[in-house]
């Protein structure tokens, strides 16, 4: 979460200094990104603290954000840049890739 707040706060600067659609879209993607990361978090930890019964990975709740943002951006085209809201949102699933292969490496060492 500490990146993708790092990369809001700088893209809410670039927005302001600059006024570009790109930017609005790249903030409301991050934030939608901000909360597929904590979705995803809050089901692993369920996972993990479970019974070991059925696992649910919050699928339904990660296409509803995702349609949110979409359906922002069909709202207000003028605003927001929807190359801007797709990099946001893909922002979580690349930082957990980041960190899987980080961690695979460290353990090869």
């Amino acid at each position: 979460m500490k990146y993708l707040i790092i990369l809001l706060i700088l893209s809410i600067i670039a927005y302001i200094f600059t006024s570009l659609p790109f930017f609005a879209g790249l903030c409301l993607g991050i934030t939608g990104s901000m909360l597929l990361s904590y979705n995803w978090y809050w089901n692993l930890r369920n996972a993990q603290l479970g019974d070991g019964g059925k696992v649910k990975t919050g699928t339904l709740t990660r296409m509803l954000i995702v349609t949110a943002a979409c359906l922002i951006w069909v709202r207000f085209p003028e605003t927001f840049n929807i190359i801007g809201i797709l990099i946001g949102l893909l922002l979580t699933y690349a930082l957990i890739f980041w960190r899987a292969a980080s961690e695979l490496f460290k353990r090869k060492r």
